[in-house]
């Protein structure tokens, strides 16, 4: 006989983990588990719900130790109820009410955990708030963001800068609809108030964080960066992952030869006008080029499906990294070649706008060898990249025999350029630009640490 009392015949709602009723706490009574379900009511058919029902789904992929895992769903003509992982501990909110403010470091730490729990959702699309309240401290020492994704992308740095806040001042910041988030029974932490007290080290990221004029507003990279210097320890429980099938590196070798730095200027006489600044701080200029076959990690390397060791080509300026395995088909060989370029001055400021305007040559001449050339590669037009050194464009090639993407990065008075490629034709998955945009990332927060 079927338990009335049970939703969907199998999981029963013990009590409201919320004042709003629209979270339990709930027994999988076929699992014998605890879980939290939560309700979402759907919007009317349209765009809205289709963007929420695509955030759902991506979220189902997740798992990560950051993220509250999706195990089930069930669905009704009006309303989705999410059968969600069971975690148990209190809120940052809760946290800093009972136990008063964290110092600068612990905050810190707290907030390394929360961006790479970001990155994880951002690898999937999804975008989940990292307001105090949605943010869960366990006994364990797991920090787990708790909320649901929803269609319309929140302002997570900002509300990275209000936990961030709140974690070491004991107190909600003055920033407007933030002001008023309360604790789970309704309570308010605190009357908002203007202005950091016991910030310390993190007082410049509160404030640009929380700044009202955007363009004051730092990029992911460089608030990372930040907070590794504060931080006590490195704070990543990311899981790590295994080699992933790649390819020869022989054959990336010959690969590479025709087609390497295609992005590199063929013009030297042509510029741009000057590009908006971005936010990121930029860290003190280099008096040499760092190891560039020192810049990428063993992890990393794994990720964009390459070899940990040996890379195939390496000088004071260059590096190239092969693939993983032999005998694989070509349309699995990836494979990475980078140069760096260095423009020294004796002060900071003249190497950085050299670096400069090289970077804006080489976007000039980018944009000028797009299209099909007489040998039948297909150029994309190129496109900037936000949160990647102080400036940063992306462009692909495409031939029969490869699918190849280049990023050019300004890291301070460095110009680095980035080709990662696949073997066979394009990749319509996107998995090749995300590779090249995320090792680029990686050059350019390593070349950073160390300034």
């Amino acid at each position: 006989m079927s338990d009335s009392g049970l939703l969907a015949g199998r999981y029963r709602m013990l009590e409201r983990r919320d004042p709003t009723g629209t979270s339990w706490r709930s027994r999988d009574e076929l699992l014998h588990r605890d879980v939290t379900i939560s309700e979402v009511r759907l919007p009317p058919p349209g765009p809205y719900r289709d963007r929420l029902l695509g955030q759902i789904r991506a979220t189902a992929g997740l798992r990560h130790p950051g993220i509250t895992a999706l195990h089930d769903v069930v669905s009704t003509p009006d309303r989705m109820w999410l059968v969600l992982e069971s975690v148990e501990g209190r809120s940052l909110l809760q946290t800093v009410r009972a136990d008063g403010p964290f110092a600068p470091e612990r905050a810190a730490e707290i907030g390394l955990r929360v961006l790479d729990a970001l990155a994880a959702a951002h690898e999937r699309g999804v975008h989940l708030a990292a307001t105090p309240d949605a943010v869960l401290l366990t006994p364990g020492g797991r920090v787990v963001l708790t909320g649901i994704a929803s269609p319309v992308p929140p302002d997570e740095l900002r509300d990275l800068g209000v936990t961030l806040f709140a974690a070491v001042e004991g107190r909600m910041p003055d920033t407007g609809p933030h002001a008023g988030l309360r604790m789970a029974d309704g309570t308010p932490l605190a009357d908002p108030v203007t202005g950091s007290t016991r910030s310390g080290p993190l007082t410049p990221l509160l404030d640009e964080l929380l700044a009202t004029e955007p363009v004051r507003h730092p990029d992911a990279t460089s608030v990372r960066l930040t907070l590794e210097r504060i931080a006590p320890r490195p704070a990543r429980q990311g899981p790590r992952r295994g080699p992933l099938v790649v390819a020869a590196a022989v054959t990336a070798v010959l690969v590479l030869g025709g087609a390497t730095f295609w992005l590199w200027p063929r013009s030297a006489d042509l510029t741009l006008p000057a590009m908006e600044p971005t936010p990121m701080a930029e860290p003190a200029s280099f008096r040499a080029i760092p190891r560039p076959c020192g810049l990428l990690s063993k992890e990393q390397l794994e990720k964009l499906y390459l070899k940990t060791a040996n890379p195939f080509t390496e000088t004071s300026t260059k590096c190239g990294w092969g693939a993983a395995n032999d005998g694989q088909p070509e349309n699995l060989n990836h494979l990475i070649s980078y140069e760096i370029a260095i423009f020294p001055t004796q002060n900071d400021e003249p190497g950085r706008q050299r670096a400069h305007k090289a970077f804006t040559d080489r976007l000039a001449s980018a944009r000028l060898s797009t299209g099909t050339d007489t040998a039948g590669a297909t150029r994309t037009p190129p496109a900037p990249v936000r949160g990647v050194g102080q400036e940063a464009y992306t462009g692909t090639l495409d031939t029969s025999e490869e699918h190849a993407v280049a990023v050019v990065v300004r890291v301070s008075n460095l110009l680095v350029s980035i080709e990662y490629q696949r073997g066979a034709g394009p990749n319509s998955s996107g998995q090749t630009e995300k590779g090249a945009i995320d090792a680029a990332k990686w050059i350019a927060e390593a070349l950073a640490r160390q300034r």
